[in-house]
């Protein structure tokens, strides 16, 4: 990935919060013939409490396409993206004094590799779907749990899916938060955004220039 040394995230304690509140990531293989594939799948991040050892986990379709470059257990790409937006000229406070902006786009992303492990395994998939669901249902007032579905119904929803292990490699990432701007340029695109109803990047604007 492209990271100019203004815009690097080398610290997990910043990718880590990108991994989890984006589930929903891009996994990159390629097949056989070299054809680039790339599907949409939510992990759950799981830290190996004894080695402290990163791994993405999730499940997906057994007839999904993906399935046999998956299977050859060779690197893989894992695109996370945060909330990301469009930044307009007349956000920047320097506008006023000279036209001298264009527009650009903010936004977060962390790009993982590893190799690939699919697990065809019922146990280590229910362990799986407990996982993930219990971490986006943990907020809501009466979370919902994968016993409250028959359990038959469950086994027989997991018979067509199988468990994907991607252990964390190597990680890049990139936090593009306007920190190449002045401090009244980053001040109006913060209060712009926020004043347009965006807020999740405004407050990322704001996070990313405190530490910068």
């Amino acid at each position: 990935m492209y990271i100019p040394k203004k815009y690097l995230e080398d610290s997990w304690e910043h990718q880590e919060p990108v991994i989890r509140n984006y589930p929903l990531a891009t996994v990159v293989t390629n097949d056989a013939d070299g054809k680039i594939i790339a599907n949409h799948i939510p992990f759950f991040l799981y830290i190996d409490p004894e080695t402290g050892k990163k791994y993405l986990q999730a499940h997906f379709a057994k007839v999904n396409p993906q399935a046999p470059s998956l299977k050859e257990g060779k690197e893989v790409l894992v695109i996370f993206q945060s909330h990301d937006s469009y930044i307009s000229p007349s956000y920047y406070a320097g506008k006023q004094e000279t036209h001298k902006y264009v527009p650009t786009w903010d936004f977060a992303s962390v790009h993982i590799y590893g190799k690939s492990r699919v697990i065809d395994d019922a146990q280590w998939v229910r362990k799986q779907l407990d996982n993930f669901t219990d971490q986006n249902e943990k907020k809501r007032e009466d979370p919902w749990t994968v016993s409250q579905a028959p359990e038959n119904y469950v086994k027989l929803l997991q018979k067509a899916i199988y468990g994907l292990e991607i252990e964390i490699e190597q990680i890049e990432g990139k936090y593009k938060f306007e920190q190449k701007m002045n401090a009244a340029d980053i001040k109006g695109v913060e209060k712009g955004l926020a004043e347009d109803g965006i807020h999740e990047v405004s407050k990322f604007v704001k996070e990313a220039n405190e530490r910068s």
